[in-house]
């Protein structure tokens, strides 16, 4: 009798645990499209980011935050790189990321520019 009931308690399992990794629809609003596809099945290539890897091996990402408030964010482990009004600009990892666009003092997160010498 408890046989039958594994192969639904690993789907519901599997559904809970997912639903940490996931972002509420007001959470993926304040994303760009592109910093959206990061929370895809199947993110696409490093190419499409300033990208670059910590020492930890953890990958961050450029990004432009919109928000009246840059302490919230470092109150939430996020390094600010500058502000200006209500531009700030960070790198953070996905995981930092995530804890970014529930602040509700946060409105945007844009991806930021990759610079290149000509």
């Amino acid at each position: 009798m408890f046989f039958k009931f594994v192969p639904l308690l690993c789907s519901f399992l599997a559904f809970q645990c997912g639903q940490g990794t996931s972002l509420s629809r007001e959470e993926m609003a304040k994303l760009d499209p592109g910093l959206q596809q990061l929370f895809a099945s199947s993110p696409p290539a490093d190419a499409s980011y300033d990208v670059s890897v910590r020492a930890d091996g953890v990958k961050e990402y450029g990004v432009i935050i919109r928000s009246s408030s840059p302490q919230d964010l470092r109150d939430a482990g996020v390094q600010v790189g500058s502000a200006f009004g209500d531009v700030i600009t960070a790198r953070v990892s996905v995981d930092e990321l995530r804890r970014v666009v529930s602040l509700s003092t946060v409105r945007a997160v844009e991806q930021g520019n990759r610079s290149e010498i000509h």
